[in-house]
């Protein structure tokens, strides 16, 4: 990743012949994890810029996909993330499901949220069961593993552990990448995949580590 780009700025649904347009080039993100982990926040902020204050939940009971939109990075909006769709998926799936899911629809980006604050045995578990079924898709389907560009893991609610707690969780998912993804990835592909700090509420720390997710997944995806 080069430079940090720190602003992110207006979101737009393009209209006409520009929405098609968006469309033909813009990037379909999967976003997916166990229930509670905050993926429709984070689906939601990515195409509203809207985050909920803590404690409102909505259950995702089917996919949902979004229209198409274009999200303005950069302080003066220089970079454009232009979203085809941004794809939310109910958690009570589970793992193999949801990995099965990447073969099914192919995207370009694929976002793994895990919530922080619960036992990391628990998210551990849950992204092994994933990370295995998904080396399984991936080494099956080429086509699948040529147009995925960019993966990123996402430790949300970070806000609910401490700097220890976290880089405990951290070393711990980069173990279950480079055990299972190293072959389908390949080892330094695997070993390079993103685990990001996230916070998809309203807190005081503002939209800061969000916001940076966003700016990555807008320069991988240029």
């Amino acid at each position: 990743m080069g430079a940090k780009v720190k602003a992110v700025g207006r979101r737009a649904a393009p209209k006409g012949l520009a929405r098609l347009r968006t469309y033909a080039k813009g990037k379909e993100i999967l976003v997916l994890g166990p229930s509670t982990a905050g993926k429709t926040k984070f689906a939601q902020y990515l195409r509203l810029g809207a985050l909920d204050a803590e404690g409102t939940r909505e259950m995702t009971y089917h996919i949902t996909k979004s229209p198409t939109f274009v999200v303005n990075v950069g302080p003066d909006g220089q970079l454009a993330l232009n979203v085809r769709r941004a794809v939310d998926t109910p958690g009570q799936t589970g793992p193999i499901q949801h990995a099965s899911l990447v073969g099914l629809r192919k995207p370009h980006a694929v976002i793994i949220l895990l919530d922080s604050s619960k036992a990391a045995r628990t998210s551990i578990s849950w992204l092994r069961l994933f990370c295995n079924r998904l080396d399984t898709v991936l080494r099956r389907g080429s086509y699948t593993k040529r147009k995925l560009r960019e993966v990123v893991v996402l430790l949300n609610k970070r806000d609910k552990i401490s700097k220890s707690q976290f880089e405990e969780l951290q070393e711990s998912v980069r173990e279950e990448l480079d055990r299972y993804l190293s072959v389908a990835l390949g080892k330094k592909r695997a070993h390079a995949v993103p685990i990001m700090e996230c916070i998809s509420i309203q807190t005081p720390q503002g939209s800061a580590l969000i916001d940076q997710v966003i700016a990555h997944l807008a320069q991988r995806l240029a």
